[in-house]
This record gives structure tokens, sequence and C-alpha cells, in this order.
């Protein structure tokens, strides 16, 4: 089956901004709930990723808010080979899934809505939506409701009946629909902008949905406690996921260049030769990071044949990778390192050094560790014709 995917993402977060106040929590504010971190990455990114092993989509179009798009765009090399068409939202759910409609391929016959706020939602159950919709206008994923439900008076509270639970069912999605159902069901109800799912407005026009039940946690994130639970149950093993990465550089020792380590200049007769300032200290942490992160090593980043990063400093190459990492969900905790050089020596810089790397990477000088060796006057290191510096950076999965 192939069918065109949406997801309405464009909603004003007023609810979640709403119990940010009210919450004695520190958490730092986002233009949107769904740039919240789960498991180190965006809510909405996850979200997306949860559709990456589904068969049969056609495209993908999310409906945004304006303020949402310098983020989104810098989602490109994360999804990559993904057919994900960004369009403004309306005012309304509703409104959005329209305006994502209208866009959708009319060589789709499925259209299949996804909320943006329901990241923890698992590929066997959209399957299980696919799969049940031959002979059907539209199938929901629904869960069975559990509490018992009282009928209440408005005016006073008083309990009119419970209500019998066992047809009674909580619309989640993704919601399956016939294109030319849908379509008509938005063109035929004046009120359709206003409708809370797309299930209703497919019952309004006497379209036949049908519910598949399921019995995994598929909530829509609306509060941040929402978002507290989730941070806790896909934290792996009760703990965030680390990683340790390993990098290495090396650079010529000449005269007439200054001897950059740690980001600082260190007083030296010659300089590291090199395309950037030739801070080999300050590479190997940036390649120890990209390690980690998968995101390949510092010359794909920072080629030495584009004329553009001539004479670069180190500490703008590292801030880059850093923010690459922080965009991916990770963060350094501590730095091991090694420079192995002859001369000068540098037992009076380290404290310095220390510090300037601390500074760069954002810990604390405990967090950081600068250890100073020789080659006592072995190879081209020893004969002082060369620095190389060594470092382990692991690190961590954040949540924001």
């Amino acid at each position: 089956m192939r069918f065109s995917l949406i997801i309405p993402a464009a909603g004003l977060s007023s609810r979640f901004h709403q119990s940010l106040l009210s919450s004695d929590k520190k958490v730092a504010p986002q233009s949107s709930k769904l740039f919240y971190r789960l498991d180190g990455e965006p809510v909405l990114l996850r979200t997306l990723r949860a559709f990456r092993a589904i068969p049969g989509i056609h495209e993908t179009i999310v409906a945004i808010s304006p303020e949402m798009r310098p983020e989104v765009q810098s989602w490109a090399r994360v999804l990559k080979g993904a057919k994900v068409r960004w369009i403004l939202g309306g005012k309304t759910r509703a409104e959005s899934v329209y305006r994502a409609l209208r866009k959708t391929s009319s060589h789709s016959e499925w259209i299949m809505i996804h909320d943006g706020a329901r990241p923890m939602i698992k590929p066997v159950a959209i399957k299980q939506v696919l799969k049940a919709a031959p002979g059907w206008g539209g199938v929901i994923l629904a869960r069975k409701v559990v509490p018992t439900i009282k009928k209440v008076l408005a005016e006073d509270g008083h309990i009119r009946e419970t209500v019998d639970r066992d047809t009674l069912y909580e619309a989640e999605t993704p919601q399956l629909a016939r294109r030319e159902l849908l379509l008509k069901a938005y063109k035929e109800n004046p009120n359709a902008f206003q409708a809370t799912d797309e299930a209703g407005l497919l019952e309004a026009i006497g379209a036949r949905v049908r519910v598949v039940p399921h019995g995994d946690w598929n909530p829509k994130l609306t509060t941040l406690p929402d978002l507290m639970i989730a941070q806790a149950m896909t934290e792996k093993n009760g703990s965030k996921e680390v990683r340790v990465g390993i990098g290495f550089d090396t650079h010529r020792l000449v005269a007439g260049r200054k001897l950059y380590l740690g980001g600082l200049v260190i007083p030296s007769p010659k300089g590291s030769l090199g395309h950037s300032d030739g801070d080999a200290l300050l590479h190997a942490i940036a390649d120890a990071i990209l390690g980690a992160i998968g995101a390949g090593d510092i010359g794909e980043w920072f080629s030495d044949r584009d004329p553009k990063h001539k004479n670069i400093r180190s500490t703008k190459i590292l801030s880059a990778i850093l923010a690459e990492a922080k965009r991916l969900g990770w963060e350094p905790y501590h730095v091991d390192t090694n420079v192995i050089l002859e001369s000068p020596k540098l037992y009076c810089h380290k404290p310095f050094i220390r510090k300037s790397v601390a500074k760069c990477l954002g810990l604390s000088e405990k967090d950081v560790s600068i250890k100073a060796r020789t080659m006592e006057g072995l190879g081209p290191v020893g004969e002082g014709l060369a620095v190389t510096c060594q470092a382990v950076v692991s690190m961590r999965k954040v949540s924001s």
C-alpha cells in the first residue's frame, strides 16, 4: 500500500508552556515542545524516525509554525534520503492537516495522519493500522478505556450514571483515511477546522471507520509531566547512553608560525604548520567528538583544500563540531589528553591550557585532563620537528 504521511506539528504548545510556568522544575524554554529531547533527540525528529522503517510511504508532509523553520532546516543531514516537505500549518490542528492534505499527491489513495507530539509510537502499531485498511473508509489506533467513567451534571457535579466502558476507546494516532473521503469530509463540513481528529470528520459523512486497539504506550506529550515521564521511559537502563571517541593529530613545527595548543598561543621559536592555525590539541579533541557521534572526521568537515578554511582558528572548528554534537543530542562530560612535544616544556602552561580547553567545551576544569609528554629525543617529535596530540572524549546523550 502506498500512502502519504501527514504530521501536524504547528501547535502553539500553550498547555505545555503553561505547565512549564507552574512547575518548580528548571527547564530551558523552547519555541515548541517538539524541540525538547527524548533520549538525546528532539521529540519531532523522533516521531519522524518511527516511520522510516514503514514501507509504502509515498511522501511525508510536516505542518509547522514559522518559528520552527530554522531548527527543522538543520535536520537535513539526519533526514537524508527521506522525502520530507515542510509547510506552514494553520491555526488549528485540523486546518494544518487540511493544508498538508491539499499538498499530497493524487496518486496516494490513502492518507495517514500522526501527531508530531506522539514520539513513542511503535512501528508494529503503524503496520497494524495499515493492515486493517482494506474495506474501510478509515482506520484509527485506539486504546481501550480502563478507568471507571462517570457521567456528571455540569451544574453541581452530581453523578448521573456510571458509563459502560466496554465499548469505549480513547482515539490516538496514527489515523488512516481514504484521500477522497477525507477531502470530501473537509468540503462538506463547515466546522471542519474545529475537528479534533480525522475519524470524527469521516464519521460525519457516514464513512465506516474501524478501531485497531493496542496496549502499548503512545501518549501525546501535552504537558511538562508528560515529557518527563517519556524521558524517564526512554533513558536506557535508568541512565543516559554514553560513548567514547578517540582523536589524534600531528603537525610539523616550523619557524615563522605561532604554536597554538588548546586555543592558546604558547611562546615558542617554532609553530604548527597547517591550513588552519594548526592547534593539534583542539584538532584531536574535535576528531574524538566526531568519532563518538559517528559524524566522520575533521578533514570531512574542514577540508585543507577549501580556501575559506585558510588560517581558521581551531576554536571555531571545535565550536562547529560541538554544535553538531548538540544537535544530535550529545555532549562531552570528560576529556583526557596527551600533548607530546619535546620543546618548549609545558609544565608552567598546562593550567592555562586546561582552563582554555574547559572553556571551549563548556566543562569544569576538573573534567579536563592535560598531560604533557616527550619522546626522549626519539623520532620527529623527539627531534623537535613535530607536535602530536591524543584525546579521549567521553560523551553522553542529553535531554533538554
